[in-house]
């Protein structure tokens, strides 16, 4: 079973930033020049596990006995699995790719957006950013269920019994006559039915919450969680086999070198190589008298244990592309500067724009 992952169209026109994003115009303070760095793709594996814990009831081993109840937990259960799993690339600067650009007073001075780690992620248009207004909290019109414990509706009688085989057979009888009352109730065959149906569903919900209570004896309690967590990895290479976690069926995550926890494994393999070998001197020279931005390649990223794939998607990485440049005289132009946005996580450009000047 695979699950839901964050795929490649998404990538591609996410125009958010999951950092802060500051605002920089070159001027006198920063001395007409400007540090930024492209990113590199990291590889955000978010994880969902599901815990189910049954504690075995009091009762269990005469479950069957007494109430025709079979398959009853007769000890303390954990269990935990996989519900979710979302794969998704987002930028970490890349310190091998980290630029400085000067600029002088004769033409535009342009205003760039970096995030707080001083990846470049727009130039002389503001990006768009998350909604930092709060969530609206949801509403729901469900009504409370009772709930009681066992002991809120243990008879005396049941308390006094000599012996446990001796209580559970009381507490199944106890448990059949307020389904009786419920089912009279319900026909209007009690001696006092309510003519409020207000009224009638009140104690309706009650004698359904004494026998939740008391059958909890026989069958247990169940409580079910969610886990979240995020791993992640930075891939340089291909990998056919990289550990990212163990989880454990009785005990959730687990550290990577605990063996108590089945493995999960990462995959990457190079299906778009757009890296290209060291550039020559004065390609280097070009490079640093324009504006860099990356042409990424792309990745086939697979999350899978020792059974089967839960997760794929092809994901752009600009590890595996190649640096380009951009005239930084079309930022400076006074007349019609250009814009542009790039993609978060690769450092591609995303939209490029020639505008009026204001």
């Amino acid at each position: 079973m695979k699950y839901a992952i964050a795929a490649l169209a998404a990538l591609i026109t996410a125009g958010t930033y999951a950092q802060t994003v500051q605002q920089v115009t070159i001027g006198d303070n920063f001395d007409y020049g400007l540090t930024y760095s492209l990113p590199k793709t990291k590889i955000e594996i978010k994880v969902t596990a599901h815990c189910t814990k049954v504690v075995a009831g009091e009762f269990a081993p005469y479950a069957e006995k007494y109430l025709g109840l079979k398959d009853v937990a007769q000890e303390d259960q954990t269990r935990w699995e996989i519900k979710q799993i979302q794969l998704k690339g987002v930028a970490q600067a890349d310190n091998d790719r980290t630029y400085h650009i000067y600029f002088t007073d004769k033409g535009a001075l342009p205003t760039f957006y970096l995030t707080d780690d001083r990846c470049l992620c727009a130039i002389n248009q503001k990006p768009e950013l998350p909604s930092t207004s709060p969530d609206t909290p949801k509403t729901s019109n469900t009504q409370t269920t009772l709930k009681l414990k066992p002991s809120d509706v243990m008879t005396s009688d049941l308390l006094k019994a000599g012996s446990k085989a001796k209580q559970a057979e009381l507490c199944a009888e106890e448990i059949f006559s307020l389904r009786e009352s419920r089912s009279d109730l319900i026909r209007g065959e009690a001696d006092n039915v309510p003519n409020d149906g207000k009224q009638l569903q009140l104690m309706l919900d009650n004698l359904t919450a004494q026998e939740e209570a008391l059958l909890s004896l026989f069958v247990g309690t169940t409580t079910e969680s969610e886990v979240e967590r995020t791993f992640d990895y930075i891939p340089t290479e291909e990998v056919s086999r990289e550990l990212v976690f163990r989880l454990s069926r009785e005990l959730g995550f687990v550290e990577k070198d605990d063996l108590a926890g089945a493995p999960y494994y990462v995959g990457v393999s190079v299906i778009e190589d757009n890296t290209m070998s060291e550039m020559d001197a004065n390609a280097r020279k070009k490079l640093e008298k324009g504006i860099a931005y990356c042409v990424p390649g792309k990745a086939r990223v697979t999350l899978y244990n020792a059974k089967e794939t839960l997760a794929e998607g092809d994901i752009p990485m600009a590890q595996f592309g190649h640096v380009e440049m951009l005239p930084q005289g079309q930022f400076t132009n006074k007349k019609r500067p250009c814009s542009a946005l790039f993609v978060p996580s690769t450092g591609a450009i995303k939209l490029f724009e020639q505008t009026e000047a204001q």
